[in-house]
């Protein structure tokens, strides 16, 4: 018989295939936790895409609300569309009160003051914010920089041309009390209306207050004696031979123009007798046109060396500028001055200069008729005048938004006086005098007491 168990191991072969199934197990295992790992990972993907699909910037709940707010925004757009059309039927010329009128009737807006005067910005009575659609009913007024010269009317109905660059201050926006206007660079001047620029005759300056006469191509100032209950023209003082006269060059040879006093760095004269009349045609034209002129807020200033018109106290780095400074010396350094704030062949809408005589007796006029009194003295106890010397500095000394006519320092005037002198005009920090006060001292000239105020006359 044959021995199989001693042919054949059994237990042998057994253990082999023991270990191959064990190896099976192990091989299968390890392919399913792959596997499953895999699909974990594609449906998160997967679940990442659907989401972002949805939800995304670009998905589709965002693409839905969109679609919802443009047409929202749409009909909006029709509305005031239609709203627009029936303000101009029921209007020859609308203004923007008229379309807020409209808007608010038909409940596009709350109430007015849902429309930006200064932007024309609509807000609709759902938030909904409309741009674009008012523009050419945006009226020029306080806040606004003006891009052009700009016709501005006060809530009065009073009128003022507000140059190109400069903004009307919120606070300070009416022509009666003193419009004032300012720069980029915060520089502020107040608005001088100017009812008759030219009268045909001297005499009839006393009635009509005017500026000049017209003598053929030149214009000759009108200058004014003031008392508390009015003003009368200084007789002669149209005339090249009056005292007190302008525009005027001043012959005398040791103070005046016709000395070494008159000459710049490069040795040019300052002032010449053509220049003067020059200059004060160009003035004057451009006050008929615009019927009206501006006057610096405070007293010349000085920022390091250049020419500003900025409240010294506030303003810091500022100091008022006067005849004693080696950059504003006499007051051939003050006239200068004031010239570079603004030169005629500048890119500015303006032109700058030391104020003329008439310039400030038109001033004077203006706001006496409006209830001030120009010719009362400050007194003793200085409740008026600024008896410092920075100007802007004291509240108290101010007259339509004018600061410091009663005090802080003389103010040089392009008015002459005889051969030798320009006028001066008001009073000092320790001066108890009236704006409208005249004197005159030699242009030579270098006391701190003497400084200079700034005009503008629009190009």
């Amino acid at each position: 018989m044959y021995n199989y168990s001693k042919n054949y191991n059994f237990n042998s072969n057994k253990d082999k295939i023991k270990d191959k199934i064990k190896k099976i197990k192990t091989n299968n295992s390890g392919i399913t936790i792959v596997a499953l790992v895999v699909t974990i990972i594609v449906l998160l993907i997967l679940a990442g895409i659907t989401i972002g699909a949805i939800t995304g910037d670009n998905g589709i709940i965002n693409k839905a609300q969109e679609a919802k707010n443009d047409t929202n925004y749409a009909q909006w757009e029709e509305k005031i569309d239609q709203a627009i059309i029936d303000a101009e039927s029921k209007y020859r010329n609308p203004t923007m009160i008229n379309v807020k009128e409209e808007l608010r009737d038909k409940g596009i807006i709350e109430d007015y003051d849902k429309v930006d005067d200064k932007t024309g910005a609509i807000t609709t009575v759902d938030g909904t914010i409309i741009e674009g659609k008012l523009d050419d009913y945006i009226e020029f007024g306080p806040g606004m920089v003006a891009d052009k010269n700009e016709t501005y009317t006060d809530a009065n109905g009073d009128t003022a041309t507000i140059p190109k660059g400069f903004e009307i201050l919120e606070d300070a926006s009416t022509v009666d009390d003193g419009l004032v206007i300012q720069d980029e660079s915060g520089n502020q001047f107040v608005w001088i209306p100017v009812e008759t620029p030219v009268a045909s005759a001297e005499a009839d300056g006393t009635t009509n207050k005017a500026m000049a006469i017209k003598n053929g191509n030149n214009y000759r100032g009108l200058l004014y004696d003031f008392t508390s209950t009015g003003s009368t023209v200084k007789s002669g003082c149209t005339t090249t031979t009056s005292s007190y006269r302008e525009p005027a060059y001043l012959t005398d040879s040791s103070y005046a123009d016709g000395s070494s006093y008159n000459q710049d760095g490069d040795g040019n004269k300052i002032v010449t007798e053509d220049s003067l009349q020059q200059e004060y045609n160009k003035m004057m034209a451009s006050v008929e046109q615009y019927h009206g002129f501006y006057v610096g807020r405070y007293e010349l200033g000085l920022e390091g060396t250049t020419p500003v018109v900025k409240n010294a106290s506030t303003n810091s780095g500022v100091t008022t500028a006067d005849a004693s400074n080696s950059n504003t010396k006499m007051w051939y350094g003050l006239y200068s001055k004031c010239k570079e704030f603004a030169p005629e062949d500048s890119n500015k809408s303006v032109v700058s200069s030391m104020i003329w005589g008439s310039q400030y007796d038109e001033m004077l006029n203006w706001m006496q008729a409006n209830g001030e009194d120009v010719s009362a003295s400050a007194d003793n106890t200085e409740t008026i005048r600024n008896n410092s010397t920075k100007t802007g500095s004291q509240e108290k000394d101010f007259m339509k938004n004018v600061y410091d006519l009663y005090g802080c320092h003389y103010e040089w005037k392009l008015e002459a006086n005889i051969t030798k002198e320009r006028v001066y005009r008001g009073g000092n920090s320790s001066s108890s005098s009236a704006p409208s006060s005249r004197r005159s001292t030699y242009s030579s000239n270098a006391s701190s007491t003497y400084s200079a105020r700034l005009t503008l006359y629009i190009k």
